[in-house]
């Protein structure tokens, strides 16, 4: 690691594990704590019961996170089966506030249903950029009607040309989301891994007015273009996939 607020170097702890280890919870402890952070977690349940067990962790985790100032800012279900059931972002005012709640008997009490609950788990903080600052108190993301998608999207970018090959395609593809109605959610930079297999570089969350709109954008000639030349070449590693809000408010 280059400092309490530089870049990280990747701790091995693999989604399989669910739990974070003591040494990434240790390497959190050390980063910079000044600005808030999200916890991105994507879950895959265990079957066939894991959803219900993992229920009751999050019965009891919402209210430790809410009693340190944090909260759920997005939480959705894939739109189809695939590597991931669900994806929540939590935000934290700070990294502390985070590394309090893992002291915290009732928390600890509820570990065990978690892990039972997920046959693997990605969870990574991330804190906002200079152009995208997360506020400094609990702002959930924006509301949408029913038929709306959000897209999650983690980036790992290849070699030193990566990121900017992938900042063109991110140009036309944002002129192209902003036609369509939709928008940028969220656009954040990697802060620490806590369990992961690969070191994600950002993570951006899109909203679609619909299904349709997205397919119709990504089968069109200007975003395929756009992909082939720039995307596929900047891009390492990515975990891309569509969700549906949970509790998303019922259109008209």
């Amino acid at each position: 690691m280059s400092g309490p607020g530089g870049a990280f170097e990747p701790i091995p702890n693999p989604t399989a594990d669910v739990n974070p280890s003591k040494a990434s919870l240790d390497a959190l402890a050390a980063r910079r704590d000044d600005d808030p952070i999200i916890m991105i977690n994507l879950l895959k349940f265990a079957q066939p019961d894991g959803e219900e067990a993992y229920k009751r962790y999050g019965r009891v985790s919402s209210k430790e996170v809410a009693s340190r100032g944090g909260g759920v800012v997005y939480a959705g279900d894939a739109v189809v089966p695939g590597d991931w059931d669900r994806i929540a972002l939590v935000y934290y005012p700070r990294r502390a506030a985070f590394l309090d709640m893992q002291k915290s008997p009732a928390y600890q009490g509820a570990i065990p249903d978690r892990t039972a609950g997920l046959a693997a788990r990605l969870l990574f903080a991330f804190r906002g950029t200079p152009a995208t600052q997360l506020a400094e108190t609990l702002t959930p993301a924006p509301d949408a009607d029913e038929d709306s998608v959000y897209v999650v999207n983690l980036l790992q970018y290849r070699g030193e040309g990566g990121k900017a090959s992938y900042q063109k395609y991110g140009n036309v593809a944002s002129n192209l989301i902003r036609e369509l109605g939709g928008e940028v959610v969220y656009y954040l930079t990697a802060d620490q891994a806590m369990v992961s297999d690969n070191a994600w570089e950002q993570f951006a969350l899109v909203r679609y007015p619909s299904l349709e709109a997205l397919q119709g954008m990504v089968s069109g000639d200007t975003w395929q273009q756009a992909n082939r030349e720039h995307r596929e070449s900047g891009l390492e590693a990515t975990i891309a996939f569509p969700t549906r809000r949970i509790g998303r408010r019922p259109r008209g």
